[in-house]
């Protein structure tokens, strides 16, 4: 679609400024801090010892190896491995035969290796594993009080109570400018004057209609069974996928009229402002958000980001806090 952007003609700006728009805020609860906290102490609660049998979330000290035909399997024997159960960390075969056991038992469970195994000489075949479990921890779940608070960082509870409440409350009104910034935008795009070619419009509804039906095969589900649990025929699902291809061309031409009418640019130091953002956000090095996305890319984005600012910034906007 940007690219079908790159060759539109030129689009006349309509009404942008002044757009009204009723901004809509959840509240923070006095609940919604309390489950925080909750979560805060669970989080950071010790493992202590317990002789209760193994269950999801406790943690486990184990031997491992595999046996085929009652030789050890080589390379797979581990020792001492320590993992929380239930996050992933062992293959979920081995954790289903760890569930209910507990710490100083040496048990077995057989496993039967996929046909087609990276390791010829085990493919499709039965192995014995055998584990020796050596520890399982619980969580001791601290109180919350002042103690707890103060482990974290804060002066006492209270202000740890007062901290989350203000992350929340930023957090709520991102939101509720990132959807208004959206809904603003599309109005603006609603408002321009443009002639959008009906056959790229089509395209791509065509091809929005050829992955739903690909989506629905690999469900085995038919076209004709979709269209009658959404309420609609296939030619309402098609001018749905048209609609919305319009508006979020008309979004994109939107961007770029309003960001050259009132001179909003990105510079280099931005796009490094936002490739270092995307890197911690998602946990990946810079790199590899260099390798995935483009410079233009992101310069693109960050402009739509500005573009929804300004508007936001010159909108008549009512906020209201919702009910809770």
């Amino acid at each position: 679609m940007e690219q079908a952007a790159n060759t539109m003609p030129a689009a006349t700006l309509g009404q942008y400024k002044g757009l009204a728009f009723t901004r809509r805020v959840r509240p923070v609860s006095d609940k919604a801090v309390e489950a925080d906290i909750g979560n805060l102490a669970r989080v950071h609660a010790p493992f202590v010892p317990t002789d209760a049998p193994a269950a999801r979330g406790m943690r486990v000290t184990l031997d491992f190896e595999g046996f085929l035909e009652g030789a050890p399997i080589p390379d797979s024997r581990m020792e001492k491995v320590t993992v929380v159960l239930g996050t992933g960390q062992l293959m979920p075969a081995a954790e289903d035969a760890v569930y209910g056991h507990c710490a100083g038992e040496t048990f077995r469970f057989d496993f039967t290796y996929p046909a087609e195994f990276r390791v010829p000489e085990l493919s499709g075949r039965t192995a014995q594993f055998e584990i020796c479990l050596h520890t399982v921890e619980r969580r001791q779940v601290p109180p919350v009080d002042d103690a707890l608070a103060k482990s974290l960082g804060y002066a006492d509870l209270e202000a740890l109570r007062e901290s989350l409440r203000e992350k929340k409350r930023l957090s709520h009104e991102a939101n509720a400018d990132r959807i208004a910034g959206a809904a603003l935008l599309d109005m603006a795009g609603a408002n321009l004057t443009v002639e959008l070619p009906a056959e790229l419009l089509a395209q791509n509804a065509e091809y929005q209609m050829n992955q739903l039906r690909q989506r629905l095969r690999k469900s085995k589900m038919t076209m004709e069974l979709y269209c009658k649990s959404a309420g609609l025929t296939p030619e309402q699902v098609r001018e749905g996928y048209r609609k919305e291809a319009e508006r979020q061309l008309r979004a994109m031409l939107a961007v770029r009229a309003i960001a050259e009418a009132e001179k909003i640019t990105v510079t280099q130091q931005e796009v490094d402002a936002e490739i270092a953002r995307l890197s911690k956000l998602h946990d990946t090095p810079e790199e590899e958000i260099r390798k995935v996305l483009s410079r233009d890319a992101i310069a693109a984005a960050v402009t739509n980001q500005k573009v929804q600012r300004f508007l936001l910034d010159h909108a008549a906007l009512t906020s209201v806090v919702e009910k809770e």
